[in-house]
């Protein structure tokens, strides 16, 4: 199912501002072999309004993607006066994923940021966009063996390392089993994993086999609840994806486990910083996910205006007038800081 959602389609009224610049496009220089043309209007400035760039994943409508990914979109948009739009299933479907990317590219559209939820399955869709003109950024999850520009996000080995390095601080000495949540067949929580296991267990604890929670609050909190009964020598569990830590923290305080079992995860919504707040969760990694689509935006409109020129045709020779890769890194929240965090959603 493809989602045009008519809050994520904008058009600038006024002249382009290029504040900042780094990554913004110059508007009026010469049209290379391969670039989009733009428009002169009646004032002499030039606009881009029939620019679209496209926003592409699965679970599309999941609340961490409207309230932190999407409105980054709308704000590039409004800042470059492009149209940008919202496409994918609205369920963790990659057959109906790749179904919108060869949908998307057929109506040629000036660039495609793309989550790359499987990475096997994206490499063709994202191919046959590129080979048709189309420039592709892989955002959040990355398909590095497709023929994308740039991929820009965290990097999930730091991001499982970071969460392994909050377990021991809080655990402060204390040794035993820690449970691994996520959706174990994404290749991102694979690398977080293989992070989070690369300075857990050299400090001495049991990191147990990682289990699947579906990025579903519910289904985490059951296996969350199975761990909790099943391991008597349990004292940390981990999160991986956006739903865990909420799963997780139900879990805990369902079991009577508060203060018991130090509880760690990804993402920092107000669920998971309230959740913070009361102790359960103890430490959440966040990340910088605005900065993903807001870059990934000026990062396409700077392939298609960027005056840079390597060679008598750069498309043809699979070169790009932007970085390979952003890393957009990560933060730590705890109770000690909380309430920066918390202050944000209370005032909004």
């Amino acid at each position: 199912m493809t989602q045009h959602g008519k809050d994520l389609h904008w058009n600038r009224r006024n002249a382009l501002s290029l504040a900042g610049g780094a990554l913004l496009g110059l508007a009026g220089c010469e049209q290379r072999p391969g670039s989009i043309a733009s428009n002169t209007r009646r004032d002499g400035a030039t606009s881009f309004a029939n620019e679209e760039y496209v926003w592409l994943s699965a679970n599309a409508s999941l609340p961490l993607f409207t309230k932190r990914d999407h409105p980054a979109l709308r704000l590039a948009g409004d800042e470059l006066g492009v149209q940008v739009t919202v496409a994918g299933p609205n369920s963790v479907d990659i057959p109906a994923l790749v179904a919108a990317i060869e949908q998307t590219a057929a109506r040629k559209p000036a660039g495609m940021l793309v989550v790359g939820w499987d990475p096997s399955a994206l490499v063709g869709p994202i191919n046959h966009a590129v080979a048709a003109g189309i420039p592709v950024i892989c955002v959040d999850a990355d398909v590095a063996s497709s023929n994308r520009a740039s991929f820009i996000g965290t990097d999930w080995h730091e991001l499982g390392a970071r969460q392994a390095e909050g377990m021991l601080a809080a655990l402060d000495g204390r040794k035993g089993e820690v449970a691994l949540l996520g959706l174990i067949e994404q290749s991102i929580d694979q690398d977080a994993f293989a992070g989070f296991r690369s300075i857990a267990e050299p400090a001495g604890l049991t990191v147990l086999s990682p289990q699947q929670d579906k990025g579903n609050q519910v289904e985490a909190a059951r296996v969350a609840s199975s761990i909790l009964q099943g391991h008597p020598k349990l004292v940390g569990m981990a999160g991986f994806d956006s739903e865990s830590g909420p799963g997780m923290a139900q879990a805990i305080m369902e079991g009577g486990k508060t203060g018991k079992i130090v509880a760690t995860c990804v993402d920092d919504q107000e669920q998971h910083l309230r959740l913070c707040k009361q102790g359960v969760l103890s430490v959440l990694v966040g990340q910088k996910r605005e900065l993903f689509t807001y870059l990934g935006i000026k990062a396409l409109f700077e392939i298609n205006h960027s005056p840079l020129q390597f060679c008598a045709d750069d498309r043809a020779a699979g070169i790009w007038p932007i970085p390979v890769n952003y890393n957009t890194g990560s933060y730590i929240v705890t109770s000690q800081n909380v309430d920066r965090f918390l202050s944000r959603h209370e005032s909004a």
